[in-house]
């Protein structure tokens, strides 16, 4: 990822802790049945195949761990002053970028599950960034607090559509909701 010239990062957003927590303990919940399997029927084989087993599981559980682990810390969305980038990579081989000029953010979603979300443990959940309809949605799941991730977004539009010395009534540190409209002003997103 190359910033153009001129551009600048302003905020970096990356996944959410407790879904990483979550599948961590169910990938060691998961190996638990799989350990006992092996100790019943490590009385009946030959001690050394028995640590090459456990060997071979430890190996696979570490290599799913390490999957888990990578997609959390290399995961992020990235604000910039002239677009939304996600970082996305699938595996340590293979990454992926998507991005969204803020000019064609057409409109900013969050997706969180209940009330249990007002606590930042589990303040976390669905961002979709929707675009001109050639460019597609950025879809950033497990975002760690969507909704300050949206009215930043929403912040940083409208300061791209301030000009300086402006004297209108919307300030470039205001947050548009959306259909939001102005008395003295007509604007879109688009």
């Amino acid at each position: 990822m190359h910033l153009r010239s001129g551009e600048v990062v302003l905020r970096t957003v990356r996944r959410h802790k407790t879904p990483f927590i979550i599948k961590l303990i169910t990938t060691f919940i998961a190996a638990v049945p799989l350990y006992a399997f092996i100790f019943v029927i490590g009385k009946e084989i030959d001690e050394d195949w028995l640590l090459g087993i456990l060997a071979g599981l430890s190996f696979c559980i570490g290599i799913v761990v390490a999957i888990i682990g990578f997609d959390y810390l290399f995961d992020k969305l990235l604000i910039t002053s002239r677009r939304v980038i996600w970082v996305d990579w699938k595996n340590p081989f293979n990454r992926q970028e998507h991005e969204a000029e803020l000019v064609d953010i057409q409109d900013v979603d969050t997706h969180e599950k209940g009330l249990l979300s007002k606590l930042s443990i589990f303040d976390y959940g669905l961002l979709e960034i929707s675009t001109a309809a050639t460019q597609g949605c950025i879809a950033f799941k497990d975002c760690r607090s969507p909704e300050d991730v949206e009215h930043f977004i929403f912040k940083q539009i409208e300061a791209q559509h301030v000009p300086s010395g402006s004297t209108n009534k919307v300030s470039a540190g205001a947050i548009p909701h959306k259909n939001m409209q102005h008395e003295d002003e007509e604007w879109s997103v688009n």
